[in-house]
């Protein structure tokens, strides 16, 4: 019987021991951390948010993925627990430390209980994640963007504040350096903004500017330039497309019969100005000459041609598409 006690004294000890050897390293809250936080360290990042699912619709998860975090200079390092607190409500506070751009940076993770495995294991899941908010400005007309070389959409930022002509996109990240500019094509220039987490820079040190560029000046320059081609070949005295025309004025009030009318370009309008909305102005330099023959002024029985000049401007709406610039011209009501 002593033989037999001691026999099972010595295997509950064993397997208490056994299980304050597991408790503390496999099942251990402090495991399933370093595993997370190693996954975030190495830009693992879809297996850090398998790890912890965060509250977050599928579309707003566009920077949680391995291509964002592909540069080790922009990923965390060195990353530790610190220390595990118990809370009231049977979670646990994990502090933990890890390295940013030269900084140690401290930062929380809570724990919560998730059952049990095999029985007398606790399980534990992260319920609040090590996530940040990465946010700038940028013009409200300006969708695509790159984010570490990464295509991202505005419809994938989880909150937008509008001021003015600008807009607030505020995405969803693991903490890192994120260089950010707009993905503008070859018709506009874009300013790029070094966002690191654990910085707090003001919001107007992280705008975005947009500008139209030279190639899309000259583009609708040439577009311009092809209507007003077109324009120039009508055998009216005015045209609802066209921004220049002819509106006689006859003393007698009297219209007379004006036939043979020609238009000429002389001088193209110079562009002044393209803005990021669509709009583009030019100067008041354009001018077009015109002939028509009509009566003479003061003997009506005698025809001539009249010869004379028109000087115009022209205001109107573009649009991208892809490589090709469409151009519409506003018109004007008279004619002088």
């Amino acid at each position: 019987m002593v033989i037999i006690m001691v026999v099972l004294a010595v295997v509950a000890a064993a397997g208490y021991g056994c299980y304050t050897v597991l408790s503390r390293t496999i099942f251990s809250p402090n495991t399933l951390v370093n595993e997370y936080l190693a996954a975030i360290a190495s830009g693992n990042y879809q297996r850090a948010t398998q790890l912890a699912e965060p509250r977050l619709q599928a579309n707003k998860r566009a920077m949680l993925v391995d291509k964002v975090g592909r540069a080790e200079s922009s990923r965390i390092s060195e990353p530790r627990v610190v220390s595990i607190r118990p809370r009231s409500d049977e979670t646990l506070a994990v502090d933990i430390s890890y390295e940013l751009n030269g900084e140690t940076c401290s930062d929380e993770i809570i724990l919560a209980p998730d059952g049990s495995r095999y029985v007398v294991f606790d399980n534990w899941k992260i319920i609040r994640p090590l996530l940040k908010q990465v946010s700038f400005s940028a013009p409200k007309g300006q969708d695509d963007y790159l984010v570490n070389d990464v295509k991202l959409n505005a419809e994938q930022a989880e909150t937008t504040g509008h001021v003015v002509d600008d807009r607030t996109l505020t995405f969803t990240a693991y903490p890192g350096t994120y260089v950010v500019k707009a993905d503008v094509g070859r018709y506009f220039n874009t300013s790029t903004v070094t966002i690191r987490t654990n910085e707090n820079t003001l919001l107007f040190d992280r705008e975005i500017d947009v500008e139209p560029n030279a190639d899309l000046e000259a583009a609708i320059s040439k577009e311009m330039r092809s209507a007003l081609n077109e324009c120039a070949t009508m055998k009216t005295l005015r045209s609802e497309a066209c921004p220049f025309g002819f509106t006689p004025i006859y003393w007698s009030g009297e219209d007379p019969a004006i036939s043979n009318i020609s238009w000429s370009m002389d001088f193209y309008p110079t562009i002044d100005n393209v803005g990021i909305d669509g709009t583009y102005s030019t100067r008041y330099d354009g001018r077009v000459k015109r002939t028509f023959e009509a009566p003479d002024d003061f003997n009506k029985e005698i025809r001539r041609m009249w010869t004379g000049y028109e000087t115009f401007s022209v205001e109107g709406k573009y649009a991208v598409d892809g490589d090709r610039v469409v151009v519409e011209m506003n018109t004007y009501g008279s004619y002088f």
